[in-house]
């Protein structure tokens, strides 16, 4: 809508690259995905995780070294909460801490732990004449010897070895790198990011991806928000959605089916949740 300053974040970028009438009803219309078992493990984990960073003692954890990964590993394992887990978030943080026990093995004492440990960015920025305010919680932010910034980010699903997901993570990647680049932070603000990264707790064992920021994906980033504000700029404030494309009707069986939990707000979908005697003829 004119003269509203949108708010985008690193999901909400990934949610229309994905289906663009589902970035409209969860982002735009404000509905609620309902909590689900991988969204809570999700949170699980991720707190687990953040406060091993804030809590873990690395002089400690040095003078264990000596003794093996396996004493290293025993300490770092501590730092699983004694909670009542019941979705396997043990298993996810068995893997995390065991490539974390092995980086610390080889890794200077200095640059064990992350100089940002989920950090909440906010900047407002021009995007093709239209102001656009960007908004992301970065998981982990390391530097090395010579001050080389790496940004990580944490995912608890199994890690997809295809094309799409290299490329939808990479450009996720690049909304933190634009992200930090622009924001106002009192130290992170401008700094340049070259290298990104990302680990994957679930399937069989911990996928650990790093790599050099590649101007290519934020480029392709940049492309997708020119794209989301274009349609924004459209939007007429009405909640059919009609500027919010729906997803070609070949990729509704591997996208919409049986996976969105919000498609009772789609127009291809709008009699599901009516009941079975309301709907009238099928077309």
């Amino acid at each position: 809508m004119k003269g509203v300053i949108p708010r985008i974040s690193k999901s909400s970028v990934g949610q229309l690259g994905f289906c663009a009438q589902q970035y409209f009803i969860k982002y735009v219309l404000g509905v609620r995905e309902p909590e689900n078992d991988d969204m809570r493990r999700g949170t699980n984990v991720h707190n687990a995780v953040e406060d091993f960073y804030r809590n873990v003692s690395v002089s400690y954890a040095a003078s264990m070294r000596s003794y093996g990964f396996d004493t290293v590993l025993k300490y770092f394992m501590e730092f699983i909460p004694d909670e009542p887990y019941t979705l396997g978030e043990e298993n996810h943080l068995t893997r995390f801490f065991t490539a974390e026990a092995h980086r610390f093995m080889v890794c200077e004492n200095d640059f064990f732990l992350p100089v940002v440990n989920e950090v909440s960015l906010d900047a407002v920025v021009e995007v093709d004449g239209q102001l656009v305010h960007l908004t992301g919680i970065v998981d982990r932010m390391f530097a090395d010897e010579e001050g080389r910034c790496h940004i990580h980010e944490l995912k608890t699903g199994a890690w997809k070895d295809k094309p799409k997901k290299w490329k939808s993570m990479r450009e996720e990647m690049a909304f933190y790198v634009y992200l930090i680049k622009k924001c106002d932070h009192e130290t992170l603000g401008g700094l340049d990011v070259e290298y990104w990264g990302w680990d994957h707790t679930g399937g069989d064992g911990l996928f650990r991806g790093r790599e050099g920021v590649r101007t290519q994906e934020i480029g392709s980033m940049l492309s997708t928000l020119s794209q989301l504000l274009n349609m924004h700029e459209r939007y007429d404030g009405g909640t059919d959605g009609r500027y919010f494309p729906l997803i070609d009707v070949g990729a509704t069986k591997y996208i919409c089916e049986p996976w969105c939990r919000v498609k009772g707000f789609c127009p291809r979908y709008e009699r599901v949740l009516m009941r079975h005697e309301d709907r009238g003829e099928e077309e």
